[in-house]
């Protein structure tokens, strides 16, 4: 991993462009910076981390405000699966599917992906 920061350009809505920084690894527009896994990877933490997420998602259709407790252990789930690049772009969606049009995920294909992440032993 590059020890310069990431950057990407942004329009400030009067013409001009500028370069800014972009902390978590992503562009504006959601498009994924390669870069190195930046923590251990935990499968038992997604899995953690997914059912907590589903119970306050379950919450939150039942009226009860824990939206943001919701999408941030999502993250959490994200962050865990680095090492298995296919359940990591699968969480990344659910997270930002969740997040952006309140979608709620297909838990059942998120466990049968767990499951042969589980089976391949890596």
């Amino acid at each position: 991993m590059s020890d310069e920061p990431t950057t990407e350009q942004q329009h400030d809505g009067a013409g001009s462009v500028e370069e800014i920084e972009t902390p978590c690894g992503l562009t504006s527009c959601g498009e994924e910076i390669k870069e190195e896994i930046t923590r251990p990877s935990c499968l038992e933490c997604v899995e953690k981390h997914l059912g907590s997420a589903l119970v306050l998602m379950t919450e939150c259709r039942n009226g009860y405000p824990h939206r943001l407790l919701a999408i941030g252990h999502l993250h959490e789930a994200e962050d865990e699966s680095q090492q298995w690049p296919e359940l990591h772009a699968m969480v990344r969606q659910v997270r930002k599917d969740f997040q952006q049009h309140n979608k709620t995920p297909n838990y059942e294909r998120l466990a049968e992906l767990i499951e042969q992440v589980k089976s391949s032993g890596t």
